[in-house]
C-alpha cells in the first residue's frame, strides 16, 4: 500500500512544510531513500542553528569579555562550538542529530526569551521554530495513523468521530449550543475538504499522477454496451492500455465485457459494487466496505482477476475507505486531468480542459456511458499522441 509521499527532510518541519523539494541528481529514475535531500532545508538549517549558536556564544563572551574582545572572539567560539558541539550532540543519523539539537537549542532559547534586543528575538524566533516543529510532528503522527488497516484503523477513525462529536456536545453543555455549532462547523470544514476534495490526502494517501513522464487513461463507470466496445477498438487502434474503473453490478449485467477488457491488456479497477455517488462521501463503514468488497468479488469471479486500484464514486473517498483498501491490497487512484465528461456534452470544452496544460506523468479521467465517450477519448489520444507521448502502458 502505497504511504504519504515523502520529500526525504530531516526535520519534521520541511518533512511536512517543505512541499516536495527539488528533486536530486540522481534520482531521475528513482528516488533516493536517505534524508536530508530536501535543498531549502539544507539552506535553512546551515543558516538557523548557526545563526542561534553565534548569538548565544557572543552574548556570552561580550557579557564577560567587554564589546570589544568579546566581539572579536564571537566568530572563531562560535565555530568551535558548532564543530565541537556537533560531535558532543551525536545522533546515529541526521534525523536524530537534528533533534538534539532542536532540544539543545530550544532549552538556551526558553532560558532567554526574557532577554531585549537581538538575543530575544532570536530566542524567540527559535521558539518559533520548535512550535511549527512540533505541529509538523502532530501531523507526521497522524499520517501514521491514517496508514492503519483493517480493523484497527476503522476502530481509530470511529473512536476519533466519537471524540470529536462528544467534545462538541461538551462545549454545548458548557458554553451554550451557539459555541457547539461553531465547534463542529471547524471540525467539519476540513472534514469536509478531506472526503470531497479527490486529490486531498488528510485521510490516506492516493495515487495522483504517475512518477515518471508516460501518461495514464482511466475510464470510469463500465462496462457499458454501446461504448466499451468502440473504446476498446479505439485504444487498439492507437495501441495504448488503459485502467477501466467498472462498477460492480454492470461487471455482473455485462461479464462478456469485463472479460474483453481484461483480454485486450487492460486493467480493471475497483469502482465500487452500485456508484453511490451522492451517498457514498458519508457512508458508513459497514456500507463502505460491502461496496468495495461487492465490486471485487464481481470482477473476481467474472474475471479471475484479483484488481489493485480503487477509485471512489467521484473521487469523494469517505472518512473509512482507506482502512478498508488497504486492508484488500488496493491502492486508491485520484486523477490530474479532468474534462467533466460525466456532467457536459460540450466536447470541445472537455478536451480543452483535459488537455491544456497537461504535462508529463499525468493521469486522465475519462468516462463511458456518455453520448460523448467516443469523442473524448480520441481527442485525449489524438492530443497526446501530437505532444510525443510515449505510448508504452504505465506499469505500477
Amino acid at each position: 500500500m502505497q504511504s504519504f509521499a515523502d520529500n526525504r527532510a530531516v526535520s519534521a518541519l520541511f518533512r511536512v512544510f517543505g512541499g516536495a523539494g527539488t528533486r536530486q541528481a540522481g534520482e531521475a529514475s528513482r528516488r533516493a531513500e536517505a534524508r536530508a535531500l530536501h535543498h531549502a532545508e539544507w539552506i535553512f538549517l546551515s543558516a538557523a542553528v548557526p545563526l542561534v549558536i553565534l548569538v548565544a556564544i557572543g552574548e556570552g563572551l561580550v557579557n564577560h569579555l567587554g564589546p570589544v574582545w568579546g566581539g572579536v572572539l564571537t566568530l572563531p567560539a562560535a565555530f568551535l562550538a558548532w564543530t565541537f558541539g556537533s560531535m558532543a550532540v551525536g545522533g546515529a543519523t541526521a534525523v536524530w542529530q537534528w533533534r538534539r539539537w532542536l532540544f539543545v537549542l530550544t532549552l538556551w532559547a526558553l532560558w532567554r526569551s526574557d532577554a531585549g534586543g537581538m538575543v530575544g528575538a532570536v530566542a524567540w524566533g527559535w521558539l518559533g521554530v520548535f512550535a511549527i516543529n512540533s505541529l509538523a510532528i502532530l501531523v507526521l503522527v497522524w499520517r501514521a495513523t491514517m496508514l492503519w488497516k483493517g480493523r484497527a484503523g476503522l476502530a481509530w477513525r470511529m473512536a476519533i468521530a466519537i471524540i470529536a462529536h462528544a467534545a462538541a456536545l461538551v462545549i454545548g453543555l458548557r458554553f451554550g449550543w451557539g459555541w457547539a455549532l461553531l465547534a463542529g462547523a471547524s471540525l467539519s470544514t476540513p472534514w469536509l475538504w478531506g472526503v470531497l476534495c479527490p486529490t486531498s490526502q488528510w485521510f490516506g494517501p492516493l495515487r495522483c499522477r504517475l512518477d515518471d513522464d508516460r501518461t495514464l487513461i482511466t475510464i470510469d463507470d463500465g462496462p457499458d454496451p454501446r461504448d466499451t466496445p468502440a473504446l476498446l477498438d479505439l485504444l487498439d487502434e492507437y495501441g495504448v492500455k488503459a485502467v477501466f474503473f467498472v462498477i460492480g453490478e454492470k461487471v455482473r449485467a455485462y461479464p462478456e465485457l469485463a472479460r474483453e477488457i481484461v483480454k485486450r491488456g487492460h486493467e480493471l479497477g475497483n469502482h465500487t459494487l452500485t456508484h453511490p455517488q451522492a451517498t457514498f462521501w458519508c457512508a458508513s463503514p459497514w456500507r463502505t466496505r460491502c461496496e468495495i468488497v461487492g465490486c471485487n468479488q464481481a470482477i473476481e469471479e467474472v474475471t479471475g482477476v484479483k484488481p489493485t486500484w480503487f477509485r471512489a464514486p467521484v473521487g469523494h473517498r469517505n472518512f473509512f475507505t482507506h482502512p478498508i483498501t488497504a486492508a484488500l491490497g488496493l491502492e486508491i487512484m485520484a486523477w490530474t486531468r479532468r474534462g467533466y465528461d460525466a456532467v457536459s456534452t460540450d466536447t470541445p470544452k472537455v478536451l480543452s480542459q483535459l488537455l491544456e496544460g497537461n504535462r508529463p506523468g499525468d493521469i486522465f479521467l475519462i468516462h463511458e456511458s456518455t453520448p460523448i465517450a467516443l469523442e473524448v477519448l480520441k481527442g485525449v489520444l489524438d492530443g497526446i499522441k501530437a505532444q510525443g507521448w510515449n505510448k508504452e502502458p504505465a506499469k505500477f
